[in-house]
């Protein structure tokens, strides 16, 4: 099973979060010896010239880690096609496009269908449009909402996630 770039760079990114967040632990530790007593001039010189900095740095890697480690750069589409019924010069399904292009990382490739070309189409779709499909599902009629949109994206990675987790079992 080849890797894809996106799932090579996710582990390196989490590869990463995980040396930073041992870093700061690593210094939190250090810090706690230090300043319990315990470290009795073990460390070099410019670690008690420094000591006014260590929580800051200790959180500055903290954040860091958090960050790199809940992140994820390229997640890939969550669904296998995207469909949007239009008409000429639609105001409204130019604001779906627009809400939809503004989740293109998860989202494939929106594939725009005209329904004034296709007498079928048109009598299926007539004045709802912007009518938006997601894996062959309508999903919005009219407009997209954003609060809804978001909802579906994460109910897919959520799935997605649970059933990577599932293959990492077996």
């Amino acid at each position: 099973m080849s890797s894809t770039p996106e799932e090579i760079s996710d582990r390196q990114q989490a590869r990463v979060g995980t040396v930073v967040l041992l870093a700061a632990a690593i210094m939190a530790v250090l810090i706690f010896c230090d300043r319990g007593g315990m470290l009795n001039g073990a460390m070099p010189r410019y670690w008690y010239s420094t000591r006014q900095i260590h929580l800051l740095v200790c959180a500055a890697l903290m954040l860091i880690a958090a960050i790199l480690l809940r992140t994820r750069l390229h997640t890939g589409p969550l669904f296998q096609n995207c469909q949007v019924m239009t008409r000429q010069d639609c105001p409204l399904c130019d604001e779906a496009i627009s809400e939809l292009l503004k989740h293109r990382r998860v989202l494939p490739v929106i594939e725009l269908v005209d329904v004034d070309l296709d007498e079928e189409l048109q009598q299926r779709w007539g004045e709802t449009v912007p009518v938006v499909l997601l894996d062959d599902r309508v999903r919005f009629r009219g407009s997209v909402n954003p609060v809804l949109l978001q909802r579906l994206i994460d109910a897919a990675e959520l799935r997605r996630d649970r059933a990577a987790a599932g293959e990492a079992k077996v």
